[in-house]
Parts: C-alpha cells; sequence; structure tokens
C-alpha cells in the first residue's frame, strides 16, 4: 500500500462508498479510510435494519389480525431481531474491505485525523492526496435527563441487536425514526408511548397526511403526547411536562422497560480539522455550493455536511462531486434538485418538493391549485383493500407545473418517483394527463390529480386569464408605452431622412439652446435606455461641445445614472423571472457573489452597455457593487469616445459619420492592458478570501 493518493475517502457509508468507486471509475488512485464498520449507518444502524424491522413487524400484525395469536406466531415474533441481523450480515457481504480492493480501492481501518493541508494520519501512517471526500456521516442527538440510567437508553444504533421488543417502550421524539420504530414496537406486541416536543404529530407533513397517519398509530394502541418536555426519570417512570407556550398545563408519567430515543441527528466530525484549514460549527462542515470546504482540496458529502441527511441525498451530492472533480470542474454540483423524503409507516408516507404554506408565501393562493385525490378513487387500492390514504399536488394554475406533491398510502414511495421527476424535469400536469398509465395500479392516483386539474383549469381558464392579465398589467402599459416610444423615434427619423448620427447633432443643437445644457444633457442621457438610443454618438458629441474634461465628467455622471435606469429596468420586467431555479442557478449564484468583478470585466470589454446593465436588473445581482463597478469600467472608455469628439468638429462628423477608423490605437492598447489588470487583481482577491 502506498502513502499517496489522487483521492482519499474518509468514511465508508452511502456518500463514502459511491465516492470511492466512482473515483476508481474515473481513474484515479483512491485510499477508503472507515473506522467503525464498512457500510456505514445507513447498511448497520438505520435504513437496512429498520426496514427489515418493519417488513417483519408488519407481516407478524397482519397475521395475527386474520388468524390471532398461536405458538407459531409467537416464534415468528421473535424472530424479528434475527432477520434484522441477517439481512445486515447479507448486504454486508457485499461491502467488504476485499470486495473494494478488487475494485482497485485501498482500504483501511481505522480513525483519519487530519494532518496537514493535503494529508491525513491513521496511526502512525501518513497519508497525502490531491483530493479528499469527508463523508463520516452522523449520529444520534442525546439529551441529558436526570435521573436516566444508561443502560435503558435505545438509539438507532444499539436497538437492533435487542433479542426482543421490550414490554413498555417510551419514544421520545416523533421523526422518520421515531415513527418508524414505534410503530414497529407496537405492531411487535410492545406498549408504546411516542412524546414529542411539537405541538402537531408528524408536523412536518401536509395537513391532510397528520390526521390520517396520527389516527393509524392510535389506532395500534400507540399512547401520542404533544408539547411534551421530559422533567425526569425515576424507577423506570418518566415524567413530561405539557406545555402551552411557557405555560406548564399539566404532568404526565409514563412507565417503561426501554426508551428510545429519536431527536434528530449531529454530524461525526473528523478529528484536527484545523490542521487541513477546514472550518466547521455545530451544524457540520461548511461547504460553498459545489460541496467543497474552505480548503479547496476537500470536499464534504452526506450527514457531516448537508442539512437534509437521507442516504439518497449523500449518494447524489457524492456523485456529483466525482463528476466535478474528474471533470476539472466542466461539470458542476447542482444541489437544487428536489428531494422526496419516505416514512415507511403503515400507511406509508412520502413528499417532495414545497409545501402548501411554503408555496403559497412564494406564489400567494391565487396562482396556484392544491389537488387532492384519495386513494379510495383507486382501483388498485380498492383490489388490495388499502383505500386509506391520499395524494396531494401542489400546481401552478394554467402551467400546471408541479411544485410539490404529498402521498400518505399504499406504494407511497414510488409512486412519489414519479412527481419527484416532473418537479425536476418541470413536466406538467397537462402532459402526465396524456400519459398511459398501466391499469390497474397505484401510481394511476397521479393521472387522476391530473386529470382533476384539467377539468378544473378548463373551467377556470378564463378567470385565471383574466387574473394574469390585471397581475401583469403594468408591465404590459409599460411595456406598450416603451415600445411606442421606440416606434415614435424611429418613425421621426424615418421621416426626417435623419441617421443616428444626424439625429443625435440635432439633439446636441437642441441641447445648446438652454441656459441648462449639461443638466439637459445627462437628463438625456440618463433615459436614452428607454429609447435604445446608442450611447456612442452621444459621448462624441460632448467631446464636440463640452470638450475633454467637462464631457468626460458630464457623460460619467449621464451614463451611471443610465445604467441605473436599464438596471431598474431590468428588475421591473424580471421581477417574476426566477432564473435560480433553473440550470443557470449556479453561474447566477456565483456573478451575484462576484458582482464587482464580474460586471467591471463586461465595461472595460465594451460589451453592450445596456444589454449588461438590463441583464444585471434581470438576474438581480446587488446594486451597489454593480454601480460601483460600471462607473470605474467606463471611465477609459468614456475618455476614449470623448477625446475622439474634442478632436473633431460638428461638421466633420456630419460628413464622415462615425466609423471605427476615428479611434487611437493607444486606447485600445490600454483598455486590454487595464482589463487583464483587472482580471488578474479579482482573482487575487477572489483566492486571498478563500484563504483567510
Amino acid at each position: 500500500m502506498k502513502n499517496e493518493y489522487d483521492v482519499v475517502v474518509i468514511g465508508a457509508g452511502s456518500g463514502g462508498l459511491t465516492a470511492a468507486v466512482g473515483f476508481s471509475k474515473g481513474g484515479k488512485s483512491v485510499l477508503l479510510v472507515e473506522q467503525e464498520h464498512m457500510g456505514g449507518e445507513c447498511t448497520n444502524s438505520g435504513c437496512i435494519p429498520s426496514k427489515a424491522l418493519l417488513h417483519k413487524a408488519k407481516e407478524y400484525y397482519v397475521a395475527t389480525q386474520l388468524a390471532g395469536k398461536t405458538a407459531h406466531s409467537e416464534t415468528r415474533r421473535k424472530q424479528a431481531f434475527s432477520y434484522v441481523r441477517e439481512t445486515i450480515d447479507a448486504i454486508l457481504a457485499e461491502e467488504t474491505p476485499e470486495t473494494f480492493e478488487k475494485m482497485g480501492i485501498d482500504v483501511v481501518m481505522g480513525e483519519a485525523i487530519f494532518h496537514a493541508k493535503c494529508s491525513i494520519k491513521v496511526g502512525e501512517t501518513k497519508y497525502g492526496f490531491k483530493t479528499a471526500v469527508v463523508a463520516t456521516g452522523s449520529r444520534p442527538r442525546m439529551i441529558d435527563v436526570p435521573g436516566l440510567e444508561e443502560t435503558d437508553i435505545l438509539t438507532n444504533q444499539n436497538v437492533f441487536d435487542l433479542a426482543d421488543v421490550p414490554a413498555r417502550t417510551l419514544v421520545i421524539g416523533a421523526g422518520p425514526i421515531g415513527m418508524e420504530l414505534g410503530q414497529a414496537f407496537a405492531m411487535l406486541g410492545s406498549e408504546v408511548t411516542i412524546a414529542t416536543i411539537d405541538a402537531e404529530f408528524a408536523k412536518l407533513e401536509d395537513e391532510v397526511v397528520r390526521p390520517i397517519l396520527k389516527q393509524a398509530f392510535t389506532d395500534l394502541g400507540i399512547t401520542i403526547h404533544l408539547n411534551a418536555y421530559v422533567k425526569e426519570v425515576r424507577d423506570k417512570t418518566a415524567t413530561f411536562e405539557i406545555k402551552n407556550g411557557d405555560e406548564i398545563v399539566e404532568e404526565v408519567q409514563v412507565t417503561y422497560d426501554k426508551i428510545l430515543i429519536a431527536i434528530g441527528r449531529v454530524p461525526n466530525l473528523p478529528a484536527s480539522l484545523e490542521n487541513a484549514g477546514i472550518e466547521y460549527d455545530k451544524r457540520g462542515i461548511q461547504v460553498d455550493g459545489q460541496h467543497r470546504t474552505t480548503n479547496q482540496h476537500v470536499y464534504a458529502v452526506g450527514d457531516v455536511a448537508q442539512k437534509l441527511k437521507f442516504t439518497h441525498t449523500a449518494d447524489d451530492i457524492a456523485r456529483q462531486v466525482v463528476k466535478r472533480v474528474v471533470s476539472k470542474g466542466l461539470l458542476k454540483v447542482d444541489k437544487e434538485k428536489a428531494v422526496p423524503k419516505v416514512t415507511y409507516t403503515q400507511p406509508e408516507v412520502a413528499q417532495v418538493g414545497m409545501s402548501w404554506p411554503d408555496a403559497v408565501a412564494e406564489y400567494t393562493e391565487d396562482r396556484l391549485m392544491r389537488i387532492e385525490v384519495p386513494f379510495s378513487q383507486n382501483d388498485r387500492a380498492k383490489t388490495d383493500n388499502a383505500t386509506e390514504g391520499t395524494l396531494v399536488v401542489i400546481t401552478k394554475r394554467v402551467s400546471g407545473r408541479v411544485l410539490g406533491a404529498h402521498i400518505i398510502g399504499p406504494a407511497a414511495g414510488e409512486i412519489l418517483t414519479l412527481c419527484t421527476l416532473a418537479i425536476d424535469e418541470k413536466i406538467s400536469l397537462w402532459k402526465l394527463q396524456k400519459l398511459i398509465f398501466a391499469y390497474p395500479t397505484y401510481s394511476l392516483i397521479v393521472k387522476k390529480a391530473a386529470d382533476q386539474f384539467v377539468g378544473r383549469q378548463l373551467g377556470d381558464m378564463k378567470t385565471d386569464l383574466l387574473k394574469s392579465v390585471k397581475r401583469h398589467a403594468p408591465k404590459i402599459i409599460a411595456g406598450l408605452l416603451w415600445v411606442t416610444v421606440i416606434v415614435a423615434l424611429s418613425a421621426y427619423q424615418s421621416a426626417q431622412n435623419a441617421t443616428t448620427t444626424e439625429t443625435a447633432i440635432r439633439l446636441f443643437e437642441f441641447i445648446t439652446l438652454s441656459l441648462w445644457e449639461p443638466l439637459l444633457y445627462i437628463l438625456i442621457y440618463t433615459i436614452r435606455p428607454i429609447t435604445f438610443f446608442p450611447a456612442t454618438a452621444l459621448t462624441i458629441l460632448a467631446g464636440i461641445f463640452f470638450g475633454f474634461f467637462w464631457g468626460t465628467v458630464y457623460t460619467l455622471i449621464a451614463a451611471t445614472l443610465a445604467s441605473a435606469v436599464a438596471y431598474f429596468v431590468g428588475r421591473f420586467f424580471g421581477a417574476d423571472i426566477k432564473l435560480e431555479k433553473t440550470k443557470l442557478k449556479n453561474w447566477i449564484s456565483s456573478l451575484r457573489q462576484n458582482t464587482f468583478s464580474a460586471v467591471l470585466s463586461t465595461r472595460l470589454l465594451f460589451l453592450p452597455f445596456d444589454l449588461v446593465s438590463y441583464a444585471a436588473g434581470i438576474l438581480k445581482v446587488p446594486f451597489i457593487p454593480f454601480t460601483i463597478a460600471t462607473f470605474l469600467g467606463i471611465i477609459l472608455g468614456t475618455a476614449t469616445f470623448v477625446s475622439i469628439g474634442a478632436a473633431l468638429n460638428v461638421e466633420t462628423l456630419r460628413t464622415d459619420g462615425f466609423t471605427f477608423d476615428l479611434f487611437d490605437p493607444k486606447y485600445l492598447a490600454l483598455t486590454a492592458l487595464i482589463f487583464v489588470v483587472s482580471i488578474s487583481l479579482s482573482k487575487f482577491l477572489k483566492q486571498r478570501k478563500k484563504n483567510l
């Protein structure tokens, strides 16, 4: 085994294994370091064992409901945890160090400690790398409860070591882990109580989903306490304070044999991150939009760095980081995907995209349609006697674009994939309604939702279109006035048979008739972006009429004001354009973070002045750095054009017109030099900021 690698991956869970295999296939030399066990949390104490236990629990529960409890069923019940461990072992057999070594991946078991910016130590051995990926996952968040014995505590890390379910189980926390294991234990015969500080059960689910799920739990005999704060434990009895705000309204006591704590996760941070210049806090390792840490050679994926702590999100980001590194940055990490979430209770719960309150907050209710389809309308659910549940689809009116989906019912997690695809690929309900679904399938409930949308939308189309016109009326009126001004200017030039240069000269002759000619010039130049009148002619004429110095001063003021006008025109007409939700989002985010250098570059390059300003407004870049960069970036160009005018007279310009022969090559060379210097300076400042 060598000591220098292209890539070092720390952690052999979902994200780490995906990264290691991906880099190996990409031709990189890879070292995989795992401190505890291959497969990570998901295989050993998370997704796999919990779903295996749920499978056995549901199987046992259904059997006893049909045939009653028998000696045979009791034997099967006690085999639940051995089945879980057998399932774990079967999957781990495919995730051994030898399996990955056959792929060309070197595997070391032990704790990885960062030694320097591009090296780690495992034991006494140091390993160097060009790129590292931290995928160390998370662990259960614990609480300190007076009187609670450690031997009574269960978490997802030790619960699957049980030989049988406890007679009485207290679950603290009503998240996915608490709900799944609480229900599994209840189905296997445990007396289960779930206590949560939340005011509603399954608070993150849709308003239709919550009562159905709560009823399913109470039907199993599970006791649920809301707004419950654990006070103390004594003699296997936990005391909870039930609060209404800060007021304690009552105390309840719950006896138990074991307490399952399921109140969230905290990241597993590798040791000595400071040695590598990697910043972190209690939420995990800090990463940028590309999942790169403050050490540009190190990436962090999965629970240790991501807010959404799911196996599938760790896997997805790991895949994208591999592509980014192997492509040398050509392929970017896209974090704005729709993330599906499934809770494997009975009935199953799944959600993706926006909640109804979030959608209303962003789009307003009159632009949305909420569609609810109960499983009682699905023929496959009827054949399986599994009609309990509902599909909720949140969509935009008229377009039918899917914003979110919430499902409780049979095969909810499987149905959700179609909704996730619709959100990510912007497949509207109009298109889904035309899709042929196999009959009878659970997924036909999505077509039912599409049918409902089409029917309602056709009936509401006239009203919705009128609302849309009313909503956009200010822009429509402003747009018509804008077009009128442009057409009028064009008609004037056509009627006068005048070129742009001749029109500009006549405009200046009008300006010079006033006592306030500098202010009039600045005013006309400022509103120029609304007429699309070329700035070049006005700038040259400023040199002719005002001379080099004052022509430059007046034009710098006027051009900066004109850029502001164009910027706010862009903001006005682009207010409803959400480009950050498109494939341009990474580029737009970078532009907003580096507005000054980006705008300065465009100004020094003489890119279309108004076009840049309109685009800046539409993209909603910060106004102050945009304006400062504009002012500094146009100094040289303004001086160049004004100096041309200062060296000419009106008759020469009237006779010869504007040509690039008027440019002094020295000015162009100076412009190019300043552009190179500005780009180099912006890169230097950006790099310095990263290293601080």
